[in-house]
């Protein structure tokens, strides 16, 4: 009886589904990727977004990234699914015009579907730095249409919001991407707008006006700290961000039974 119980966990471990997709099978990636580069936080600025005091939002991201894929290469290091994790430096902007060579089209909802990449420029980096491949993590704007709940969960108002939208990819030296974390995986880093269902309830109508966040709020809300247990604390965002990241891209115990 416990053995029928422990294939049962164990089927349901293996069949749980992960964040993100290989473009390759995993023993491939696995066998290819062995020494990965982690670049800095990139932002497409370019990306399509209506918020009033656009630039000045991606300048707070840009600040706010600063330093962090540090973190994401410790976690990535101590997975040790990898032969070496490199901190790749340089300046965001210039690796973003450098390497990102189209955007791809949303999905039907509007989520960003990822990008892609300049071959010459992914291979020169690379080769540069002795890395197999590179994982590319992108911030930008996007505009997505879902329904969302007010606090009390009890209404709803189904229509196009604007968000932050975080992709990521890991290429190869040739310019392929072996793994991307894009469309509905895609990770939501921050909301821009808000529905007022209390405006709506104390003017007695049932239109609902959709309200910007502030920059302060925003700001406040990507620095918010999560809980580390004592550890080096991280923006509770980017820690739910990196983990996402780190738990699709290393090597488990679980994968040799796959």
């Amino acid at each position: 009886m416990k053995r029928y119980l422990f294939y049962g966990v164990l089927v349901i471990l293996l069949s749980s589904c992960g964040w993100g997709s290989y473009q390759v099978p995993k023993q491939e990636f696995q066998a290819k990727v062995q020494v990965l580069g982690v670049l800095p936080l990139l932002v497409d600025r370019d990306a399509p977004l209506d918020y009033p005091q656009k630039e000045a939002l991606f300048d707070l991201i840009e600040r706010v990234n600063v330093g962090k894929h540090e973190i994401l290469v410790s976690r990535l290091k101590a997975k040790k699914g990898y032969f070496d994790v490199r901190q790749l430096s340089g300046n965001p902007n210039l690796l973003r015009l450098s390497l990102l060579s189209a955007r791809k089209s949303t999905d039907r909802h509007g989520r960003p579907q990822g990008y892609e990449f300049n071959a010459a420029d992914v291979a020169e980096l690379s080769r540069r730095n002795v890395v197999d491949a590179l994982l590319v993590v992108v911030f930008s704007g996007a505009q997505i249409e879902e329904t969302r709940r007010s606090r009390t969960l009890l209404e709803t108002l189904k229509t196009t919001y604007n968000d932050v939208v975080v992709t990521a990819a890991v290429v190869g030296r040739d310019g392929k991407v072996l793994w991307h974390l894009s469309g509905d995986d895609s990770f939501q880093a921050q909301v821009l707008q808000y529905p007022d269902f209390d405006e709506a309830y104390y003017n007695r109508t049932n239109m609902v006006q959709l309200k910007y966040i502030s920059q302060a709020g925003i700001e406040r809300a990507l620095g918010e700290n999560a809980e580390m247990g004592g550890k080096k604390s991280l923006p509770e965002t980017y820690d739910r961000l990196f983990d996402r990241i780190v738990s699709s891209i290393s090597p488990s115990l679980l994968d040799a039974l796959r």
